[in-house]
């Protein structure tokens, strides 16, 4: 189908469109738009979990967007998702309501105990098994005031906040830039930076005086090797003299030492 200027598809257009921000629109309240790789094969099988019950399928080959108001009592967001080619029977995962059918059509039906784990899951309408599409959202943006945004196949969206996973699903955020504003994420080499900062500076201080008491220790040892040489009963206390010279870097961490404890 070829069309040659403006465009507009879905149950709310009407006469009169206003196209003066756009040539096509796709106008719904509920918009569904569903692709389909007829090149690509379908992943490994994958588990969809519900309140009481599971699917357990394959996707991979079809991809679908959902732009849903809340206006008819849905969901207000954008989802994007994977989905599967063919439904997959709903099964129970031990604690899915067994409906009592028994009697005249009721809304709710009567509950009259719960179905096995495994076993096929009943539609509450007519208590027979019934299956659905595998949908596993890939994106999911919640439109609310104080909406949140959920990244990946398994995470939950929760109001206010941005999840990769979930409680029992942890992903990694990597090759973030560094931290410059206040309201930045720190990195992991900021926060140990920030951490182990004041026990740093410690060693590098502590490291010099190290350094100072091996540099007099050497210069002590020159002076000792020297008067040995000479052979002078006077002179071989020389060397003594310096000792102090040695401890002065000790006495000083000594000191630092226990002025940092207290």
């Amino acid at each position: 189908m070829i069309v040659q200027g403006n465009l507009c598809i879905g149950t709310d257009c009407v006469n009169g469109e206003d196209f003066s921000s756009g040539v096509l629109k796709l106008k719904e309240n509920n918009l569904r738009i569903r692709w389909y790789d007829s090149t690509a094969t379908a992943g490994g099988p994958v588990r969809q979990t519900f309140d009481g019950t599971y699917i357990d399928g394959e996707v991979g080959q079809s991809w679908r967007l959902d732009a849903n108001q809340s206006s008819n009592g849905g969901d207000n967001g954008l989802y994007i998702s994977q989905m599967s080619l063919v439904d997959y029977p709903v099964y129970s995962d031990g604690s899915a309501p067994d409906y009592d059918c028994s009697g005249a059509p009721a809304n709710p039906r009567p509950i009259i105990g719960t179905i096995p784990e495994g076993d096929p899951a009943e539609d509450p309408s007519n208590c027979l098994p019934y299956s659905e599409p595998l949908q596993l959202n890939v994106l999911a943006m919640n439109g609310g005031l104080n909406g949140g945004v959920s990244l990946g196949i398994g995470a939950e969206i929760g109001d206010g906040e941005v999840r990769l996973g979930n409680d029992d699903l942890k992903r990694r955020l990597v090759h973030v830039a560094r931290a410059i504003a206040d309201s930045d994420v720190l990195i992991k080499e900021q926060l140990d930076q920030g951490l182990f900062q004041a026990q740093q500076i410690r060693m590098n201080e502590i490291e010099a005086l190290m350094t100072m008491a091996e540099n007099e220790l050497e210069v002590l040892e020159q002076e000792v090797a020297t008067s040995g040489s000479n052979g002078s009963g006077g002179n071989g206390g020389g060397g003594a003299a310096g000792w102090p010279l040695l401890l002065l870097p000790l006495a000083a961490l000594k000191f630092r030492n226990r002025k940092t404890l207290a």
